[in-house]
């Protein structure tokens, strides 16, 4: 009885705490649309159910934001949330509040301080560092890699040829993982050709919890979770994970101190890994610090890369025009040659660049964006101030599917939409793969490079066919639910 009286009086103290937080919040967005509420859940019913039910309620709220102005509010337990599907209001949070919101810390047993997640003020200093590491002349230097690889996945895929419908997505990650690896942390995994591995096993367990935590509300807070089965093994295989990192870092620290102390440059005629590249910088980075920045780019980069080519080769099997467009362009700039791709091929690639933006445009691999707000902020499209302490959520799914941002056929397959002279007056904000602002994705011409590449590689030597994608899921990426399949013919054309 004793206990019964404790926990009522804590949850009255808790909503009273509640109650008080929200009037100012309330308040100052009371003229956004919200969808029905529930004391203490608010809206966290409409995140109950499977992955297709969850992006089915995100689109539900698109919808609501839709009759104001691209906004909509809801609560999350305590927390409230503003969904924004303009490219207008979605510049203003993304320039201003750089913060991710709160729902990121499940990432960070894993990712550290990596760039990716960082707190803002470990982020600007970090970033700085780091940004030339990106830039394109120095990635460019990759495409030698990119390209090995690329012929590797091409020998794989030859199983497949004429043997019917199958998921290219698993092949496709390999590959991009092999690339990822090499040129990162100067290791070849030989992913494509060994994909069983207790490191690969122990990254995709992480993933699958993550994803379920992500979206199921009631394992969301730690004392819940750590209760649970998932809290041990999630902390088990991030171990492994770090463990081969560290290991990783440690033998490249030591060749580059090596090397240092003897006054000789190990890298003359060389590519250096982005690891490499880490060292002896303005900021010494520590061994965590390094493990953290690397696994974010094997990790949160990987996957997102892998999606948009895999989803790029199903639109290309189900637009047969828009492929032989594709094909005539690598032909014009191959000829018969089956060599990789160097950086005056990537850059006369430009219908194939506009093939890869509507993929991403219409299949956004990261559907939602969250950032914490922490001044009072205002949107000027729909007119309302968002208060300092609640999270804003930009959709790039509903933003990139807007009838009134992409005219009337916005959910139609259109890569000629991306021709300079279509995209001239196009707000800023209306495509968002690589986000928006100064927290946008440091990789995204690293990204470019490797998508242009392998779908370069594999349009030249097979003739993809493919039906439609079927409804989709969202876990922390987006995906279709009975996978990315395609058929398979080798072209004979080449040499």
């Amino acid at each position: 009885m004793i206990i019964l009286l404790l926990l009522f009086f804590v949850a009255s103290l808790y909503w009273l705490y509640w109650t008080n937080k929200s009037k100012r919040m309330n308040k100052m967005t009371a003229s956004l649309p919200v969808p029905p509420t529930l004391p203490i859940l608010g809206n966290a019913t409409l995140f109950i159910g499977d992955t297709q039910k969850i992006l089915k309620s995100l689109e539900d709220i698109a919808d609501i934001a839709i009759k104001h102005k691209g906004s909509a509010k809801l609560w999350l337990g305590p927390k409230l949330y503003v969904a924004i599907g303009d490219p207008e209001d979605a510049q203003v949070v993304l320039e201003n509040c750089l913060d991710k919101d709160v729902v990121y810390r499940f990432l960070r047993p894993w990712l550290g301080h990596g760039l990716f997640v960082a707190p803002v003020c470990l982020w600007k200093s970090h970033r700085k560092v780091l940004l030339p590491v990106f830039h394109n002349k120095v990635v460019e230097q990759y495409l030698q890699m990119i390209s090995v690889q690329a012929d590797i996945l091409v020998e794989r895929l030859n199983e497949k040829a004429n043997k019917g419908e199958f998921d290219v997505l698993k092949y496709i990650t390999a590959c991009t993982l092999d690339i990822v690896f090499e040129t990162a942390m100067g290791e070849r995994m030989d992913v494509q050709r060994s994909p069983d591995t207790p490191y690969l096993r122990a990254r995709h367990t992480v993933m699958t919890i993550l994803n379920m935590r992500f979206f199921k509300v009631w394992l969301q807070p730690d004392c819940i979770f750590n209760l649970t089965s998932y809290s041990k093994q999630q902390k088990d295989n991030i171990d492994l994970t770090h463990k081969f990192t560290d290991e990783v870092v440690k033998k490249r620290r030591l060749e580059y101190e090596r090397k240092k102390n003897y006054g000789t440059d190990q890298y003359t005629g060389k590519v250096r890994p982005v690891l490499d590249m880490l060292f002896g910088r303005e900021i010494e980075f520590t061994d965590e610090q390094l493990r953290e920045h690397i696994d974010s780019i094997t990790i949160a980069g990987n996957d997102t890369t892998a999606l948009v080519i895999a989803y790029t080769l199903v639109l290309l099997g189900i637009h047969q025009n828009v492929q032989e467009k594709v094909y005539l362009e690598q032909r014009t700039i191959f000829g018969d040659s089956k060599r990789g791709a160097d950086k005056v091929d990537v850059a006369q690639m430009q219908y194939l660049e506009r093939v890869l933006k509507e993929s991403m445009r219409l299949y956004t691999v990261v559907p939602i964006i969250a950032r914490n707000v922490h001044k009072d902020t205002y949107l000027p499209r729909c007119g309302v101030t968002l208060p300092a302490g609640i999270g804003a959520v930009v959709g790039p799914f509903a933003i990139h599917r807007s009838k009134s941002v992409w005219g009337p056929d916005a959910d139609e397959f259109d890569p000629d939409r991306f021709l300079p002279e279509r995209s001239l007056n196009r707000h800023p904000a209306a495509f968002l793969p690589f986000s928006h602002g100064s927290r946008n994705c440091i990789g995204r011409n690293f990204g470019m490079l490797i998508m242009k590449s392998i779908v370069s590689t594999i349009s030249r030597s097979y003739r993809i066919e493919a039906d439609e994608l079927g409804p989709l899921k969202i876990e922390m990426l987006l995906f279709p639910i009975r996978g990315h399949q395609i058929r398979i013919s080798r072209r004979e054309t080449l040499a």
